[in-house]
């Protein structure tokens, strides 16, 4: 049986004010960077495979913002893999208050390879290149990626960071945790819970205000590296054949920056679809 976690260009987490606005504060930074498999009856490192998905929000937020604007999004993609170590995915992003209302398409290229016996430990690096349906200049239409991830029994530890340019240029690092739990397992059918613990921190610009004098203000912006967001996911994992489904409730909780006030928790629920088939 399988269990996909590949994400390569997915979850683009949008700073939702206007249109212009939010375009000007994407923050493209992707949470799941690792492609990771459970054993299955075929040859990995010799086999070329492909593996569509559809992923589908009910809410979406910003870093785990909360803008009292209710939104759905979905994500369709497809994904061709060579053994374990190279992969070339292509998807796009829908969102129901935007204009236009597909966003972006995304095409992302990697490697992966494991660094001991053991297969322990994986490093994987990942191009990815953007097409924005609204072409505004700050937009970073290029991301350059590394993850590093650890795996023992059920536990999995990852950790990313990430270079955007071509725009307003950042960096981000996410870190994640996730254990798999076992429910049941027939020949035909496997059920698990993965419960998982991430953390985003992203660089980002702020505005504060400043007093230069008894009755004048000024406002000065300036560049932070800082944790924005903390993510609880408490997915069930149904398996069947080549076909895998996720339903899988989120709890963010958002960490206010300087130019923040207090940031309530948000909580969504995602559902998602994959099929995995050998070339």
């Amino acid at each position: 049986m399988k269990k996909f976690l590949f994400v390569g260009f997915l979850l683009v987490h949008l700073h939702i004010f206007s249109q212009t606005e939010e375009e000007d504060t994407i923050l493209d930074s992707v949470m799941d960077e690792f492609f990771s498999t459970d054993s299955l009856l075929v040859d990995l490192s010799k086999t070329n495979y492909l593996y569509t998905n559809f992923s589908f929000d009910e809410s979406v937020f910003f870093a785990g913002r909360d803008f009292d604007i209710n939104q759905f999004g979905f994500t369709p993609s497809i994904s061709y893999m060579r053994g374990q170590n190279f992969f070339i995915s292509v998807g796009s992003a829908y969102f129901s208050e935007l204009d236009p209302k597909w966003d972006f398409v995304s095409i992302s290229s990697g490697y992966s390879l494991f660094l001991d016996r053991k297969e322990r430990f994986s490093l994987m690096g990942i191009y990815s290149r953007i097409f924005f349906a609204d072409d505004t200049a700050q937009l970073n239409p290029n991301r350059l990626s590394a993850a590093l991830a650890f795996r023992k029994n059920s536990f999995r530890l990852r950790c990313a960071t990430g270079y955007l340019f071509g725009g307003s240029t950042a960096f981000y690092t996410s870190l994640t945790s996730s254990y798999d739990i076992s429910i049941f397992e027939t020949e035909s059918w496997e059920m698990s819970f993965n419960p998982q613990l991430s953390f985003l921190m992203s660089e980002q610009t702020i505005s504060e205000q400043i007093a230069s004098g008894f009755f004048t203000t000024q406002t000065v912006e300036r560049n932070v590296f800082d944790l924005i967001n903390t993510q609880i996911s408490i997915p069930l994992e149904l398996d069947r054949g080549n076909w895998d489904f996720q339903l899988s409730y989120n709890i963010n909780l958002p960490k206010a920056l300087a130019n923040e006030s207090n940031l309530s928790p948000t909580g969504y629920l995602s559902f998602s679809i994959g099929y995995f088939s050998i070339l």
